[in-house]
């Protein structure tokens, strides 16, 4: 097998070397994509400028921007992809003045790369009126794009799903070719049979899968049969019935699923008999995600993260696949995408991060086999100073494997202080890989134990189940045993350790004080929910189509157990010290959560500190916001815990 040989160069654009303070690692990402045309001819890097994301046009030979593209006013770049050697499609977010999380509507914007032809092809905006009149050439679209396939073979189309906007964006989509240079909807394809529906095209572009969400929050899968859909069984499939590409005959569907197993991994699907066969499944962790071709019609390998990250190539004879073998070699350990290549495969983008790695952008030359480190998502952050997140395993007092990670302090020992760090969700998971949260606080002398509890995704059906109407129970109970872990094995010293997390990670900050009053001295909880009940009410949730389901399945419908979870009705057992931190316009967890955990409190007495910011929604997304949250909990953290 040939070595690669790394190169390192840098565009004129590229970066100075800065020293590294900690602040940076909440600075936006400098880069955050890198894409080449399909000729090669071009790079288009999206990048911030002076606060705003915009599109670099790189000239490939002159190694020297040919244009910037920076959309008018409060816009800003967001997603993009080649639709030709010209002409790039791209999302547009909004940037508010009376909030900080960037908006979408779902439109789309294209462009030639030169700056020529800029048109937005749809959405609301799209619409286009007649010299001296008001009526309207172009019709304005009330709803949401997005892209199902980019038709390599059409050089002027893609197909998107136009969802017209709800509140619930339940709404039936269609099916379009869409025209990237007029903007015209030329052609109707499907109609979806199901709301909030994902579709798959074959190799040539029809499509022929569909799959959404009823109102039970049930997955509900179509295929389609002509101008037909045909409604599966559910007893057909899985539990995460998940369609990724047809294959080369077109008479089969690669598929993540659960089928008659508890994990969940890769198979084929017959769309003629609608038999399954097995290809993969890891013994330990479901899939995590698949590698794609860049035209996203085939996969090449998939990812599983039993710790850190590793890859099993499927279509080994695919040129990316060849490529992709090179690339775990030269990079092993960390995780791998590669971006974009040319049409003629002579060139790849590739990007690659790890824990100690935030990202950066390589150009591959599979001709020469050589690698050139081109963009680092955060040039000013010096990676020699951040710490290793190293995996862990334990078994908790009634049998489940608990995974989790665990990174040092600077300089650490048993005598640092520790930080349980809770993920959000709950029905999600932390990953091995770059957090500036974490690396901010080892920098800062504080270890850090991220704990995947019951409940949490990744680990099979049987454990993301065990953690529904165990949000206040037996999930805080994992997160406790994860501290008798540290205490074992030596990572901590006594009960030097608080708790953080935002989000469910915030409600557990707060919970576990309850539960456990003599364990943690101190609680950072940011954009928590305090009060279950009020979930049912209030926030984004119960306004989806099977919100209500989701919430019944996941708390269940005991009301008198859902307030023995929730927080707000017993803070008379908390003796942690508390900090408080809340966006006004979070619509997730709804701002009256905070507020009604305040009012709790200040019956009793019981002090607290209170950082609550009124342009933000659920966590804090301005980077100068992100950084005062971070210097005020790190000074709280000091306070209430014992430093070396």
């Amino acid at each position: 097998m040939p070595k690669l040989c790394l190169f390192l160069f840098l565009f004129v654009i590229s970066f100075k070397i800065f020293a590294f303070q900690g602040e940076y690692l909440f600075d936006n990402p400098t880069y955050t994509d890198v894409q080449l045309s399909p000729d090669g001819k071009i790079m288009a890097v999206k990048a911030e400028v002076k606060g705003k994301f915009v599109i670099i046009f790189i000239d490939n030979k002159q190694n020297k921007p040919v244009n910037i593209v920076s959309l008018a006013g409060n816009q800003e770049v967001g997603n993009f992809g080649w639709v030709n050697n010209e002409r790039v499609v791209m999302t547009i977010n909004y940037r508010k003045p009376w909030v900080k999380e960037l908006s979408s509507y779902g439109e789309l914007f294209a462009i030639n790369f030169d700056g020529s032809q800029s048109e937005m092809i749809y959405g609301y905006q799209s619409g286009e009126q007649q010299v001296g009149s008001n009526i309207r050439k172009k019709k304005s679209i009330r709803g949401w794009a997005s892209i199902v396939d980019m038709l390599p073979e059409d050089k002027e189309h893609i197909l998107i799903s136009s969802t017209p906007w709800s509140a619930s964006r339940d709404k039936l989509s269609t099916v379009y070719k869409l025209n990237t240079y007029s903007g015209k909807l030329v052609k109707k394809i499907a109609k979806a049979p199901i709301s909030y529906a994902s579709f798959v095209t074959d190799v040539t572009g029809e499509v022929v899968i569909a799959t959404g969400t009823d109102e039970d929050n049930k997955q509900q899968v179509f295929i389609r049969r002509g101008e037909k859909w045909q409604k599966l069984s559910q007893s057909g499939f899985g539990k995460s019935f998940i369609p990724l590409t047809v294959t080369k005959s077109g008479k089969e569907l690669y598929v993540l699923d659960r089928y008659k197993q508890d994990k969940t991994g890769l198979f084929t699907f017959n769309l003629e008999d609608l038999s399954f066969k097995h290809i993969y499944t890891d013994k330990n962790v479901d899939i995590t995600n698949v590698s794609r071709t860049i035209d996203k019609r085939k996969i090449y390998a998939i990812r599983v993260d039993d710790g850190r990250p590793a890859y099993i190539l499927i279509e080994q004879d695919l040129d990316e696949a060849r490529v992709f073998r090179l690339l775990t070699q030269s990079f092993p350990g960390k995780k791998l995408d590669i971006t974009s290549h040319t049409e003629d495969g002579s060139k790849y983008v590739v990007r690659v991060s790890s824990d100690t790695d935030p990202g950066a952008f390589y150009l591959f030359d599979s001709n020469t086999n050589r690698l050139a480190l081109i963009f680092k998502y955060y040039p000013k952050i010096d990676q020699q100073k951040l710490q290793v997140m190293e995996p862990i395993i334990f078994t908790s007092s009634d049998d489940y494997k608990i995974h989790g990670f665990f990174t040092s302090a600077v300089g650490g020992n048993e005598t640092n202080p520790l930080i349980i760090m809770v993920h959000g969700g709950p029905h999600a998971r932390d990953y091995w890989g770059f957090s500036s949260q974490t690396q901010y606080l080892a920098l800062n002398g504080f270890s850090v134990l991220q704990v995947n509890f019951r409940g949490s995704t990744g680990y099979g059906e049987e454990f993301k189940v065990a953690g529904y109407e165990q949000w206040g129970g037996n999930i805080q109970r994992d997160i406790y045993e994860s501290y008798l872990w540290a205490l074992k094995n030596n990572k901590v010293e006594g009960n030097n350790v608080c708790i953080m997390g935002a989000s469910f990670g915030g409600y557990s900050a707060i919970q576990s004080a309850v539960k456990y009053p003599d364990v943690y001295r101190c609680s950072v909880a940011n954009a928590g929910v305090y009060d279950l009940p009020l979930l049912f009410n209030e926030g984004d949730v119960k306004d989806l189509s099977f919100g209500e389901s989701y919430l019944s399945t996941t708390l269940g419908t005991d009301e008198a157990k859902m307030k023995l979870f929730s927080p707000n009705h017993h803070v008379d057992k908390i003796k942690a010290a508390l900090f408080l931190a809340h966006g006004e316009k979070d619509v997730r967890a709804p701002y009256e959560h905070v507020v009604l955990l305040r009012k709790s409190l200040d019956k009793i007495n019981k002090p607290y500190e209170w950082f609550v910011l009124e342009k933000e929604t659920h966590g804090f997304h301005d980077p100068i916001n992100q950084t005062a949250y971070m210097k005020k909990v790190v000074q709280f953290l000091k306070e209430h815990l014992d430093m070396n």
